[in-house]
């Protein structure tokens, strides 16, 4: 039975998001948002409290998501089985990728394609692998539990960058070409997602460690102020837009190098060109990104806005304030979007 409202919770290191998306007579709308800076570490668990007290979500099952290096994802490919087979060998495949114990990991698993490379004993299909360190999501769970929520599902960052994408395909509908091949790039504050997808399907992912916090310490530097007025001096740079811009432009050469990196890999492997860049998150909003990107890849990113295509409950929320900071949304819409999948 499909859930008619859910939380999608993304915990970032600096701030905290959350959206309550309803299930309304087959159509998705946002009835919630709530965003918070987390001050320090170990704050968190007040500021998340802090931020489900003032929002005022109507539901308290959510959907959140882990990531980092306790997390492991793997594209493999396997001599093609059945379902049953498959649950009874996975666990030792994963043992081939994973450098931890097996033991130890909680793993998951979902077939990509199938019956490809041959007939018989020689066909293969392709799996999407994920583990993850037990201890690091029972604590996750424990959080999720301490602060009053129920948790149905934990995701991993990168592939609720995916949902919310698969979101505003299914509600574009006919509008959205599914043969097309698109990267997911969230720039956060300590690192930046990638995920390359095809229409619903993930064929690659990455986690990497350049984001706005990067681009912070490198304007504190040149301006020679702390990394908090570096900080509101890149949202606001008023005069100081040169400057600014001059300031991150090797961070964001840095970032494109990487990001390039991880396009030349699927492009390698899937003999496909990437058609389309599409960014999101705080660091997207950063002066010089459509310069460096265009310089690097030949074009300009699209800024996605994973809310434009979904409705806004208008008598409970700003949808213009919504709206302005949704870039900063994509991983918590993509968390909520599990309501369309039951």
């Amino acid at each position: 039975m499909s859930r008619q409202t859910l939380l999608g919770l993304d915990i970032g290191t600096r701030f905290v998001k959350c959206v309550e998306m309803s299930n309304v007579k087959g159509s998705y709308l946002i009835t919630g948002v709530g965003l918070r800076e987390v001050p320090a570490p170990d704050a968190l668990r007040d500021t998340l409290r802090d931020l489900l007290r003032e929002s005022g979500f109507k539901t308290r099952q959510v959907v959140s998501a882990v990531s980092g290096r306790s997390v492991i994802v793997r594209y493999v490919t396997m001599p093609f089985m059945t379902d049953d087979q498959m649950k009874n060998a996975i666990k030792y495949e994963a043992a081939k990728y994973i450098p931890f114990e097996v033991e130890d990991m909680i793993l998951d698993y979902q077939r990509i394609d199938e019956g490809t490379g041959g007939e018989g004993a020689s066909k293969e299909m392709r799996v999407l692998l994920v583990a993850a360190k037990r201890d690091f999501i029972v604590d996750h769970v424990d959080l999720i539990d301490e602060i009053g929520l129920q948790p149905v599902v934990v995701d991993v960052d990168s592939f609720a960058l995916g949902n919310g994408f698969e979101l505003a395909g299914r509600i574009k509908s006919e509008a959205f070409d599914w043969t097309k091949i698109a990267a997911l790039i969230d720039i956060g504050a300590a690192k930046t997602n990638v995920n390359i997808v095809k229409g619903d399907t993930s064929y690659f992912t990455r986690e990497i460690y350049i984001g706005g916090d990067e681009m912070s310490e490198a304007l504190a530097k040149r301006e020679n102020v702390d990394v908090k007025d570096a900080e509101k001096l890149k949202r606001e740079p008023a005069n100081a837009a040169g400057r600014v811009q001059e300031a991150v432009a090797s961070v964001l050469d840095d970032l494109c190098h990487e990001v390039h990196l991880s396009l030349d890999y699927f492009e390698n492997q899937f003999d496909r060109p990437v058609d389309d860049l599409l960014v999101s998150g705080g660091g997207a909003q950063v002066l010089g990104l459509d310069e460096a990107f265009e310089k690097a890849f030949g074009k300009k990113p699209v800024h996605w806005s994973p809310v434009e295509h979904v409705g806004i409950d208008r008598d409970r929320l700003d949808a213009a304030a919504v709206e302005a900071y949704s870039s900063q949304l994509a991983v918590a819409v993509g968390l909520a979007s599990r309501i369309q999948k039951g």
